[in-house]
């Protein structure tokens, strides 16, 4: 597509395709996290010296994403714009009209606290721009933040004594889509849907226990079996963080390790570094 766009001219195709493989690369297929970075890298190159500054920004988010999740200590705005995350991020924040670009940022910031077990940060994340996690065209981004969009409603209920009832909604209407897609294809959104009901049912309480373990293997099994490296790794990690919950160390330690080979497999060692701070504390 891009390079077909690059041949005719067409910058606007081309800015398109490299901002959709961008989103793909990180949030939705699971491979090689470095090989996906140093591509990202290249296609955020490319737009800077054909003059395509605000595409290059939409691709520099997905960028600097990929370089903390590898753990790079690098600031890729300053390596591209000479400006600091920090300036990059009040300045976008500010711009009337950039309404993809905030849209991506709030995305990626809210995956990476998911990811690193931070969920606090990603239900702020979520509050700051929690409208548009909800609708849209079923692109990558789409996806991803209704995905996140459930796994923050159903932590925030289950931790919460006021407005559950709002973050259930949040939750169930999340899961809802993904029950939906999952109609639709089952390869892509089968794990993911098993990942949310697991942490539906462990908002549920103690009656529910054995159904949100069964769905956290489900989820498991099914990211391995549809070779998402990354969603294995998660529905890992949240299974870990319910048999903690429950005291249950050895299978918390389990589903830790377990974690960590995939982030390993992956290539994100910044996840592995996390992981490997959790399963020191348990295995005390």
């Amino acid at each position: 597509g891009y390079k077909a766009g690059f041949a005719l001219g067409d910058m606007e195709s081309v800015t398109a395709y490299l901002q959709l493989y961008a989103g793909m690369a990180v949030w939705g297929c699971g491979d090689k996290l470095t090989r996906a970075g140093e591509i990202v890298r290249l296609h955020a190159k490319r737009m800077l010296q054909h003059k395509q500054v605000v595409s290059c920004k939409n691709i520099l988010i997905h960028l600097q994403q990929a370089t903390e999740l590898i753990g790079l200590n690098e600031d890729v705005y300053s390596t591209f714009l000479n400006i600091s995350e920090e300036e990059f991020f009040r300045q976008e924040m500010n711009c009337r009209g950039a309404h993809t670009m905030k849209l991506i940022l709030h995305t990626c910031r809210m995956y990476l606290a998911v990811m690193r077990g931070n969920m606090e940060l990603a239900a702020r994340e979520y509050e700051s721009n929690g409208a548009e996690y909800q609708g849209g065209i079923r692109f990558i981004g789409t996806i991803t933040r209704v995905f996140l969009a459930g796994l923050v409603g159903f932590f925030v209920a289950r931790k919460q004594t006021s407005d559950v009832e709002k973050w259930i909604h949040v939750g169930v209407r999340s899961m809802d889509t993904m029950k939906s897609w999952t109609e639709d294809s089952s390869w892509n959104y089968e794990h993911r849907l098993f990942l949310l009901e697991a942490e539906y049912y462990f908002f549920k309480g103690d009656k529910h226990e054995h159904l949100a373990s069964a769905k956290y293997k489900q989820s498991i099994a099914a990211a391995k079996k549809h070779k998402f490296k990354n969603d294995e790794g998660l529905a890992a990690q949240k299974a870990a963080v319910f048999h903690r919950h429950y005291n249950r160390k050895k299978e918390a330690l389990t589903n830790f390790q377990h974690a960590k080979a995939c982030y390993e497999s992956w290539g994100a060692e910044g996840l592995v570094k996390e992981i490997e701070i959790k399963i020191a504390s348990l295995s005390q």
